[in-house]
């Protein structure tokens, strides 16, 4: 989940929260990616004048300030806590985008500028809206799918020795060692071209359009559709979480206002009958003893807190 800074944080560190996440803020900055990327595209075209080039450069510098600002204001926003600012690998990221251009030496290796400039692009994901359910549900699917692609290997492996077996001699542009089966396999699999094969294993051998049919069959229809099912179901699961966590959090946040409410209602009504000056625990630690966990207090333990005020109260009565 995003950092949240909690009520008590400074002023200026929920200023800064609120910066950068404003939606014109967030929109300003990837305007300045989608033109930086512009600019990488035109660097690609050799005949323009040198001029142009020049001018690009110039602009890469503004664009690399206003890179620079908003990864200061963001930090603030983590209350220039560094641990707590890099515990987002999104964050440590375009650190690294951004202090690499400063690395002496690699303004002047050409190469190497506009591959961290192309990074910069790479950005783009971390302000888009679904990307972290995107990544979440390939996290998920990474176990089963690699799995499935286990299989999917194994079974080139047998289908490339039995195709070495029958169509070696006849076929050799095909199957003739391990490696060229492999390729045709995968070629099959892409079921690109597939029917050329099938056309000329069938003219070298009766065993070419059975051969190429079960594969096909069992590779592509079976073994590659489980392993986009397997990613569609956890994308699914992943979307699916992301709901149950956004209405826990606004559950839990509706509790904890309902909570304060009522707590404000029971200090007015204490500070309007003078009890509030007298009693054994003051509303500052009522309120202190509630808010400290709010979720977590059982019936019991606050019919514990009632009773000690109470006996307070007895005991100084007797007195």
């Amino acid at each position: 989940m995003p950092y949240v800074p909690p009520e008590g944080a400074p002023r200026w560190q929920r200023a800064a929260h609120r910066l950068v996440n404003a939606t014109w803020f967030q929109n300003l900055v990837i305007g300045v990616i989608l033109a930086n990327a512009i600019t990488i595209g035109i660097q690609t075209y050799k005949e323009l004048p040198v001029g142009v080039h020049r001018a690009i450069e110039v602009i890469d510098y503004a664009f690399l300030a206003v890179f620079v600002v908003e990864l200061v204001l963001r930090f603030v926003a983590y209350g220039l806590n560094p641990r707590r600012f890099f515990s987002d690998p999104w964050n440590v990221f375009d650190t690294l985008v951004v202090a690499a251009a400063f690395v002496p030496g690699l303004s002047s290796n050409t190469t190497a500028l506009r591959l961290i400039r192309l990074l910069r692009v790479v950005r783009l994901l971390r302000l888009m809206p679904d990307v972290h359910v995107l990544l979440d549900g390939l996290r998920r699917a990474a176990g089963p799918a690699a799995s499935l692609l286990a299989l999917t290997a194994l079974l080139c492996f047998i289908y490339a020795i039995i195709g070495n077996l029958l169509f070696g001699d006849v076929a050799p542009q095909y199957f003739g060692n391990l490696g060229e089966g492999v390729l045709t396999l995968f070629t099959l699999l892409t079921l690109e071209g597939w029917n050329s094969v099938l056309y000329d294993l069938r003219e070298v051998s009766p065993w070419g359009l059975p051969y190429t049919i079960s594969f096909v069959l069992i590779g592509t229809y079976v073994v590659i559709n489980l392993v986009v099912g397997v990613v569609i179901n956890s994308l699914d699961e992943a979307y699916r979480n992301r709901v149950d966590d956004r209405a826990e959090t606004k559950e839990l946040t509706e509790t904890i206002h309902n909570h304060r409410k009522a707590l404000d209602e029971l200090e007015a009504k204490l500070a309007g009958t003078g009890l509030a000056k007298d009693a054994t625990v003051g509303t500052d630690e009522l309120r202190h003893r509630f808010t400290d966990h709010p979720l977590d207090r059982s019936p019991a333990a606050d019919r514990a807190t009632v009773g000690d005020g109470a006996a307070g109260q007895d005991g100084r009565l007797t007195e």
